[in-house]
């Protein structure tokens, strides 16, 4: 080869080089971005115990906002909510609406596929919620032509709802507020509410007026919940991953979760 081919050859790939590096950091940016900020920007939903909104000062709190004020120290930044509802929550991570989706999060490939998820920070399974008065006692009984089962619009609940349901109609329910689909059943709009057990059951333990409960001893489709960052933001996932870790082999990650999780109405 000659000299100045050699050269330009060389060059080239220098060039090459640079440009792949820039372009890798243009996308794995986000830890600097909010370390120099000085603001950690994390969307939330509804869902008790994990995130309420406190109706006396409007602020979230909870499992995921204790969590995230973890977080936030770890970084020596202030945390700003951002209110997302769960039809909108991963999209409001993609076009940079926030920073962390700080959520009970259901994990699922789908969404894997546009956003990056951390670590596991809990999990839940799903049931069938029913009035007081039902004798519903199986999937069968409510799986049936002219009934309507509520689900949160958007979110799990709604993709294994309607892969699971074969002649119900399923009724996705748009709203912002905790436990939308509990809450179109208890106003009669809904025959029944597939929703998840653990945190729907505190809901309703904490407002016994709405009269529902779950169809006893049924549970299926267990799921981790995890945060999740911007697809490609692996530097930021890792840091947060790192913090996650070290309030797991610590105690205070269970102390935190036990804190809120408990049933007890005196609570």
């Amino acid at each position: 080869m000659k000299i100045g081919n050699l050269i330009g050859a060389v060059l080239m790939a220098t060039a090459a080089s640079a440009f792949a590096t820039s372009a890798m950091a243009a996308q794995d940016n986000m830890l600097a971005k909010v370390k120099e900020s000085g603001t950690l920007r994390v969307c939330t939903a509804a869902y008790a115990p994990w995130s309420v909104k406190n109706p006396i000062d409007n602020k979230w709190e909870g499992i995921v906002p204790d969590i995230v004020e973890e977080i936030g120290k770890a970084l020596q930044v202030k945390v700003e909510w951002v209110d997302t509802s769960w039809s909108t929550i991963v999209t409001s991570i993609q076009t940079g609406k926030c920073d962390l989706g700080g959520a009970a999060i259901w994990t699922a490939p789908q969404r894997a596929e546009v956003i990056s998820f951390t670590r596991p920070v809990g999990g839940d399974s799903m049931t069938i919620f029913v009035p007081n008065d039902s004798t519903a006692k199986s999937l069968a009984d409510v799986d049936v032509a002219g009934k309507n089962i509520a689900v949160a619009s958007g979110s799990a609940d709604e993709r294994v709802a309607k892969a699971l349901f074969k002649k119900a109609t399923v009724k996705p329910v748009v709203s912002d507020q905790p436990s939308p689909a509990v809450m179109e059943l208890a106003s009669g709009r809904a025959d029944a509410a597939s929703a998840a057990l653990l945190g729907t059951s505190y809901f309703i333990k904490k407002n016994p007026n709405l009269h529902v409960k779950p169809i006893a001893g049924l549970s299926y489709n267990y799921t981790p919940f995890a945060f999740a960052v911007p697809a490609k933001e692996y530097f930021f996932r890792d840091y947060i991953n790192i913090v996650l870790g070290n309030l797991d082999d610590s105690g205070k990650l269970k102390t935190i979760r036990d804190k809120w999780a408990s049933l007890d109405s005196k609570k």
